[in-house]
This record gives structure tokens, sequence and C-alpha cells, in this order.
């Protein structure tokens, strides 16, 4: 799994034939994260990988952490000493 797109508030991650957006945010001094999609057309085979791929727990785990490594690493979010996350314009 790795990261192939970073923008202000979302990360897009690829592992192997998935890619799917990660929306990543600061909400009272801590990150959140959840994933961009949650509408899945039933009809469409790529769409139903997508979202048994999304169910599981450990890709969420390990896809969070590689969104809120490379928005750190891109100066868009920064944890202080105390843990508690800003974003790196406040």
């Amino acid at each position: 799994m790795k990261v192939i797109k970073v923008e202000p508030q979302a990360v897009l991650i690829q592992d192997q034939d998935i890619e799917a957006w990660l929306d990543v945010w600061i909400e009272e001094e801590d990150v959140q994260c959840d994933w961009n999609q949650y509408i899945f057309h039933t009809n469409d085979p790529k769409d139903q990988a997508l979202k048994e791929w999304q169910e599981n727990t450990d890709n969420f785990l390990t896809a969070s952490d590689l969104a809120v490594e490379a928005l750190e690493t891109a100066g868009i979010i920064r944890q202080a000493e105390n843990g508690k996350w800003y974003n790196a314009d406040d």
C-alpha cells in the first residue's frame, strides 16, 4: 500500500489494483480519517471490490497511518509536542 497523491484534506491510496481517497481533517486537536467513497453500485464489480477492501479494518488503519504521515511530511498538518494536532497554517 502506498500514497500516490496528496491534497490539503485528502490522500489517494493505492493497494495493487485498488485506489481509494481518504479524507483527513483535524477536529478538536486530533486527526480524523474517513473513506471518501461511501456509495457503491451493486452492479459494478469494481465498486464492490473497493467496498470490500474499505471494510477491512487493517486496510483502514494502514491507509490512515500513511495518509497522516504524508500530510505531515507535506507540511499540511503538524503534531505539537503535547501530542495535539493542528493544520500547519494555524
